[in-house]
């Protein structure tokens, strides 16, 4: 069955799903096959035998990513259209946790129907061929709402009856749901934002609130996200919850033959000669996520190349983190810039060490996890990991992609 090909907005749109997670964001939109070809061994297999008896009459083949890939920890498939969401959004979805299976649920037309299904971490979604909604062809079921009926006995000493509003919160930081008259508000705003809110997420079911456990709270129709002081914005495991609710098999599956295990390098073009990139050397590996503005970040290489239309706009070397402990790696994986500053005193303690550094100039964080680039005038030793898992940036380079990166510009990082 033939997908359609993402739209401009979902090759641009971030929502990255990092604080620290492995993987992220954005659809892959140049060079990326789009026809869902299923989980099935044998009919993989069979592809596989057409493609392969094409590209031997045509010539030399194309490299184009994979379309099905088996992700280890879960032990799941994930394939199509379904892959490319959720490398966009692996924050939001978490893990695999069944493969396709056939439902039949009532969305956003009001029609109970059959629709292919896969249960995620923390979401579940259906593929919706010939939605209306640009974009909607993934759309994800409303677990937030079952998962609020489920609640209600601990909920009972928790006042969930006040309705929302933006008064005295700055533009863009606070919304109303006419259709509930509940808000969404600061960071939990922020994560709606960047992970399509409207179509993953959907409405507010209840304000934010806080707990008998201590932490913060909101539901919405299709999840449940938290916050806490320590871990910052995350997503309830409510697909997780679903599955064993509803019975549904979690088994693992073993990586079916020809299909590789997830990694994101399986996403990035390699060089003929030198396996590295889809340019040459001066030109790095191109852009990736497919945005109109990418930098793209090499942790092998120390390097970095911003791109705005396919062209290199600027290149630098960098220092990226030194990996020492689990806290000063840099995340692998697709992002984008959530938040700037001009300056900022960064200070934390990390192995038992505390550290502060003041002024840090031309901060842009790329995910919750206190990961950002940023200019370095503690060091001239680009080239060399250097970091606590910050991408560590010349002066002259931060200051450019500073004034050059709009909140929201897709970042990249590769091994």
């Amino acid at each position: 069955m033939q997908l359609p090909t993402p739209t401009r907005r979902e090759c641009t749109q971030q929502r990255e799903l990092t604080m620290g997670i492995v993987g992220g964001k954005n659809v892959v939109c140049a060079g990326n096959r789009k026809t869902r070809v299923g989980a099935g061994a044998s009919l993989l297999f069979m592809l596989t035998l057409i493609a392969t008896l094409f590209a031997s009459s045509a010539g030399a083949q194309e490299w184009s990513p994979p379309s099905t890939v088996w992700v280890e920890e879960s032990g799941h498939t994930v394939d199509g259209i379904f892959l490319d969401d959720w490398r966009s959004y692996q924050e939001m979805y978490g893990s695999p946790l069944t493969e396709e299976i056939r439902q039949r649920h009532t969305l956003d037309d009001g029609k109970e129907r059959e629709y292919i299904t896969q249960y995620f971490t923390n979401v579940a979604i259906a593929y919706v061929p010939n939605n209306e909604r640009e974009g909607w062809n993934v759309q994800a079921l409303p677990l937030g709402v079952d998962a609020l009926k489920n609640d209600q006995k601990k909920l009972e000493k928790i006042n969930l009856n006040t309705t929302g509003s933006c008064r005295g919160l700055a533009k863009g930081t606070c919304q109303v749901f006419a259709a509930t008259k509940h808000s969404v508000r600061m960071g939990f705003k922020e994560f709606w934002d960047l992970n399509d809110g409207e179509r993953l997420l959907g409405d507010a079911l209840t304000e934010e609130f806080v707990s008998l456990d201590n932490v913060t709270t909101q539901y919405f129709e299709n999840a449940v996200l938290l916050w806490t002081k320590a871990d910052g914005v995350s997503v309830r495991a409510i697909g997780e919850e679903a599955t064993k609710r509803l019975k549904i098999t979690t088994t693992k599956v073993a990586a079916p033959d020809g299909v590789p295990t997830y990694d994101e390098a399986l996403f990035v073009e390699p060089e003929p000669e030198t396996g590295v990139g889809s340019g040459d050397a001066s030109s790095g590996p191109g852009p990736i996520q497919g945005g109109d503005k990418e930098i793209v970040v090499s942790i092998s290489s120390q390097a970095m190349w911003a791109y705005e239309d396919g062209s290199l706009i600027i290149s630098s070397l960098v220092s990226t983190g030194v990996g020492a402990v689990p806290e000063t790696v840099t995340p692998i994986g697709y992002f984008s810039i959530w938040a700037k500053y001009e300056s900022q005193t960064m200070e934390g303690t990390i192995s038992d060490e505390y550290y502060k550094v003041e002024d840090v100039p031309d901060v842009m964080y790329f995910d919750y996890a206190g990961n950002a680039l940023h200019g370095a005038y503690w060091h001239n030793n680009f080239g060399s990991p250097m970091s606590h898992g910050c991408i560590n940036l010349p002066l002259d380079v931060a200051a450019f992609l500073f004034d050059w990166a709009p909140e929201g510009t897709a970042v990249t990082v590769i091994k």
